[in-house]
């Protein structure tokens, strides 16, 4: 039997997985399922019982010695005294204009918060309000109101925390600067709500006994899923560095970037790394614009890319919420000549964006490339081609969300004693293949299309 196993649960807008990691950092077993949602809410019982039926399975085979929850951001839960006030709101879920208009005018200011203004609930501080408007007792009742890594630390232990990773990432709440809560936060009463803050390695206490998981394994506060895999990287590489999460969500960490330089208008924020600090970062939905350009099918090869870029066949943004061309409707212009084609414009598009976006956090000598397209040769290749004088590195684990997640069961006193997973990733060469003229093409077209009004 593995020894030492931490359970991390990596739930995902998209999918959500049960990791088992071992000591040294390997996923020795992964359980998985779509995320389900109503569109309005998150089925937070069908994933407490996929999760614990997990974690039943991995303490069957391993010896389970701690669990550390991970999920995606802009999901909060509003606790009463015995659970849930209120169902987790799915941040794809649409705010009222009115509504929405009204929260503009209070939020926070960009230089106060590093978050930008982003549509449907992507500020949680939107769906918070909005909430609030439609139902003023819900605050004045509630107990707390926590993240939602945090929500299932409370779910396996029982005790309530904040953690600055999840207050930070895009919701409004919290004040990178001055490390405490925003003034939309007090103005509103919600930061009277937030427990104490708690490190994201910080043990809550023993699994609760009628889960029926072993006495003995520890519950660990959490943390943002970006955030999670970018503590991998950070402990790793002493010199400067960006990443790219991939996923659902394409987040782009830098820590050489300018925070105080940050746009407000192009989908660029200030990140809460796990030990406070603020990190300038950028995101558009990659993962989700990719399948849609993609059509979920297809196979690609560089000849394929060739042909597109040969043909002038273009993607222009958006084909999701967020990002920074955010706004805008997406388009194909040209014809791909099937489903290989689609999926040679999709990974370009999104190395083009990756690059933009890359772009507006400062600059950037070195990058990591984490997640699903850490796998995807041209997607790394057309980065490659797109950023000549930056050295990129892509991740042969496709686990780095939960590996990172994993580390903070070891942070920090063992962390120094762990294998080097940064220098596990192999290095990209460039593509033979010109982009440059096609990326100024993409541009001039994006421009166009602005000055228009499309």
């Amino acid at each position: 039997m593995t020894s030492g196993v931490t359970a991390v649960l990596d739930i995902g807008k998209t999918n959500s997985k049960i990791l088992a990691v071992d000591h040294d950092l390997n996923v020795v077993a992964t359980h998985g399922m779509a995320s389900i949602s109503d569109g309005r809410r998150l089925d937070t019982m069908r994933c407490w019982t996929f999760i614990l039926a997990s974690l039943k399975q991995i303490a069957r085979r391993f010896d389970l010695s701690a669990i550390v929850p991970t999920t995606h951001g802009a999901a909060f839960a509003i606790m009463g005294e015995g659970g849930l006030a209120h169902g987790i709101v799915d941040y794809e879920q649409r705010v009222p204009d009115t509504v929405s208009a009204e929260y503009d005018i209070l939020r926070p200011d960009f230089t106060e918060s590093f978050s930008p203004n982003l549509p449907l609930g992507l500020n949680a501080g939107r769906q918070l309000f909005a909430l609030d408007r439609s139902m003023p007792r819900l605050f004045d009742e509630a107990r707390a109101l926590i993240a939602y890594p945090q929500y299932w630390a409370w779910k396996l232990s029982g005790e309530l925390v904040s953690e600055v990773s999840s207050l930070g990432c895009h919701t409004d709440l919290w004040a990178p600067l001055k490390a405490g809560p925003s003034s939309l936060s007090s103005a509103m009463g919600w930061d009277r709500l937030l427990p104490p803050i708690a490190p994201a390695w910080a043990v809550l206490g023993k699994a609760a006994p009628a889960l029926g998981l072993p006495a003995a394994c520890r519950v660990l506060a959490g943390a943002h899923d970006s955030n999670a895999a970018f503590l991998r990287y950070l402990t790793g590489s002493p010199d400067p560095f960006a990443l790219v999460s991939t996923g659902t969500w394409f987040v782009c960490f830098n820590t050489q970037g300018n925070v105080p330089g940050l746009s407000a208008e192009r989908d660029t924020l200030a990140n809460i790394d796990v030990l406070g600090r603020p990190v300038a970062s950028a995101r558009f939905m990659g993962g989700r614009e990719y399948a849609a350009i993609a059509e979920f099918s297809g196979q690609a090869n560089l000849e394929d890319l060739r042909a597109v870029v040969a043909a002038q066949i273009f993607a222009l943004p958006s084909f999701a919420a967020g990002g920074p061309f955010g706004g805008r409707s997406g388009a194909i212009c040209g014809t791909p000549s099937g489903p290989a084609q689609n999926a040679a414009l999709a990974a370009l598009y999104c190395a083009l964006m990756t690059c933009e976006s890359l772009a507006l956090t400062g600059r950037v000598s070195k990058l990591y490339v984490d997640g699903p397209f850490a796998t995807n040769p041209l997607y790394l290749g057309a980065l490659a081609t797109l950023l000549p004088n930056v050295r990129v590195l892509a991740s042969r684990d496709q686990h780095g969300t939960g590996v990172g997640a994993a580390l903070l069961a070891h942070w920090p006193s063992q962390a120094g004693q762990l294998p080097d997973y940064a220098l596990a990733a192999q290095e990209i060469a460039a593509l033979d293949l010109d982009l440059e003229g096609y990326r100024n093409t993409w541009r001039e077209m994006i421009a166009e299309a602005q000055d228009s009004g499309r």
